[in-house]
């Protein structure tokens, strides 16, 4: 089989070119989608934090250059700028408020009361980017270096070619593409977590002590990142170690075959490998230095973030038909909503590369030398563990899936990978029927498995959350299963166009499930009038509203019967659909809008 074996030695320079090249497109993809994607709910919660930790930043510099070098450990200006959404890590929120402070294009001076702060004068920034577009560019560079590890995995593991499909496949996933767009933390964390995976899987594959050492650093700082990013990475260590145990298990027997202190050093280099010893040591600091928010009470603050996500609060699913507040919740959630949104091409790869992996290890390792060959399958067995335990942890019937697909992201890219080792079974088998053209079957295979998922995302984007696949009937097919049809509000964009050109001045709207905080971004970037208001919460919000709009979800239908008695009307204004599936109706009051859409007999949709 054609391919690169199974030894990091033998990947070129070309690779890395290659791996930069997908990371620069990918992040201009995901920068170019997310112009046109409505922001979030809880995006509306982490802008709002950003520009605190930002803040952090900027009196610790003045404090560093006025004489005050430690102000940046004075509890109280920690508390003052980082105690707000204490309950998730910095790492990203910093990111977010650097990348805003450098890169936006600046009229806070004359934004007030659409900021937690206020702003006197106008910041001197690069001016490069609208204030949610550099919010979100931390997260969208992250996936761009995931799509890039991914293929260096690849062409590490299995070739070239499986490499490009596998990083292709990555990105091509609705879901997956939809979170890293945003300035949040699902897709962020997901990178973090596979490029801790690759660090590891690039530290035992070290060839001498000098290189293992030097790599278990690297792996150590990146998994310090990933931890800094959000909780999901506290599973990862005992997973890695698990699998180097395995990987390594021939280190038993030559242990077995030798006496006293050979046979210490042996089981010693076994069970606290460099990798895991720099893990146990350096990250923990690393940890606690980049949270300042955890030094004035490390162990009661660190015991109340454990404590928030131990106990997080069960919000509300759509599954099958049936509305999911509280456990136990279906085991089978997991595998049915992969089953239902993941490309189905990407899925029937990933079966082949299950059952074809392992040749497909086997013959890499060919040119290895012994020690390699004794774990080539290694790398096979760390992807299709990887693609598991995310997945095994959210089966669990007591752990919250109101997230959905987002809470076992991290398995998407080894997903990808799988379905990598498959496309790359397939090719040895076709190139057998027409060996005179290897590279151009390579090639065309590799591109004709990427149109269905591209096409996917094309037919998703600026609704993957209510987009399904065609195993579950389309977005159509979704709904009549009764598969939840969207959170986190970001839908109301769509209706931004219609309340932007048919409400009358100061007209107060009831927003529903979309929060205030992610409307004023919104309203700075030009994407809804500054004179709209929000009328309020529940049912005192919907009467007190001139204008008010329901985002459709089963647990969500109370309101909707709400607006129809308050505006004593069944006739929406605007309708936002996905392909011919309601997803956000708006209402108006009768007098209110300056159009007489509402009182025709057809309704104008929003696609």
């Amino acid at each position: 089989m054609n391919g690169v074996p199974a030894n990091p030695r033998l990947l070129a320079r070309i690779d890395g070119w290659v791996a930069l090249l997908l990371g620069i497109v990918a992040t201009l993809a995901l920068q170019l989608g997310s112009r046109s994607q409505g922001f979030t709910r809880d995006e509306g919660y982490y802008f709002q934090a950003a520009e605190n930790h930002a803040a952090y930043l900027e009196e610790s510099l003045r404090g560093l250059v006025t004489g005050r070098p430690l102000t940046f450990a004075d509890p109280r200006v920690i508390d003052r700028w980082l105690s707000y959404n204490n309950e998730h890590p910095p790492l990203m929120k910093t990111l977010f408020g650097v990348s805003w402070r450098l890169l936006h294009r600046c009229s806070c001076d004359r934004e007030a009361g659409l900021h937690p702060l206020h702003y006197a004068k106008r910041h001197r920034t690069l001016g490069l980017l609208a204030q949610g577009d550099a919010m979100r560019l931390p997260t969208q560079i992250l996936s761009g270096a995931m799509v890039a590890g991914v293929y260096l995995f690849g062409a590490l593991c299995l070739s070239r070619v499986a490499g490009l499909a596998a990083a292709g496949l990555t990105l091509l996933q609705p879901r997956l593409f939809f979170h890293a767009q945003l300035s949040c933390f699902d897709a962020p964390v997901t990178a973090c977590i596979f490029l801790s995976t690759l660090c590891y899987l690039w530290a035992i594959a070290a060839a001498n002590d000098r290189s293992r050492i030097r790599r278990a650093i690297v792996f150590s700082v990146v998994l310090a990142a990933a931890m800094l990013t959000k909780h999901n990475t506290f599973f990862l260590p005992p997973i890695l170690f698990l699998h180097g145990l395995w990987a390594q298990r021939h280190r038993w027997n030559e242990a077995r075959s030798q006496q006293g202190r050979a046979r210490l050093r042996i089981l010693m280099a076994w069970l606290v490998p460099p990798w895991a010893l720099c893990a146990a040591t350096i990250t923990p600091l690393l940890y606690v230095a980049g949270w300042p928010y955890l030094w004035p009470a490390p162990v009661q603050r660190f015991a109340s973030y454990v404590g928030f996500h131990l106990h997080h609060v069960h919000y509300n699913i759509e599954y099958l038909g049936v509305n999911y507040n509280r456990p136990p919740y279906p085991w089978h959630y997991v595998p049915v909503m992969t089953l239902f949104t993941v490309p189905l091409t990407t899925l029937l790869l990933a079966g082949l590369g299950l059952i074809f992996a392992r040749r497909v290890m086997t013959e890499n390792a060919a040119t290895a030398d012994r020690a390699h060959e004794r774990s080539a399958l290694a790398p096979l067995s760390l992807i299709v563990l990887s693609v598991l335990w995310p997945m095994a942890v959210i089966m669990r019937p007591g752990t919250p899936i109101f997230g959905a697909e987002k809470h076992w992201l991290p398995a998407v890219p080894f997903l990808a990978l799988l379905a990598g080792a498959g496309l790359q079974a397939l090719i040895s088998q076709v190139q057998r029927a027409w060996p005179a053209t290897p590279r151009v079957v390579a090639s065309v295979l590799a591109g004709l498995v990427l149109i269905p998922a591209s096409l996917e995302v094309a037919r998703s984007h600026p609704y993957a959350l209510t987009h399904y696949n065609v195993v579950a009937g389309g977005p159509r097919g979704g709904a009549d299963l009764g598969m939840n049809r969207h959170f986190w509000g970001y839908a109301v964009r769509g209706l931004f166009p219609t309340l932007n050109r048919d409400l009358r001045p100061n007209a107060s709207v009831y927003f529903h499930d979309a929060n205030w905080l992610m409307l004023q971004m919104s309203m700075k970037d030009g994407l809804l009038r500054r004179d709209v208001g929000d009328s309020g919460m529940e049912e005192p919000g919907v009467r007190a509203s001139d204008a008010g709009l329901v985002l459709h979800e089963r647990h969500f239908n109370k309101y909707e019967y709400w607006l129809w008695d308050a505006f004593a009307s069944t006739r929406p204004l605007a309708v936002v659909t996905h392909e011919g599936v309601p997803v956000a109706t708006l209402y108006a009051r009768p007098g209110v809008a300056l159009s007489s859409a509402h009182e025709t007999s057809s309704c104008p949709i929003a696609n």
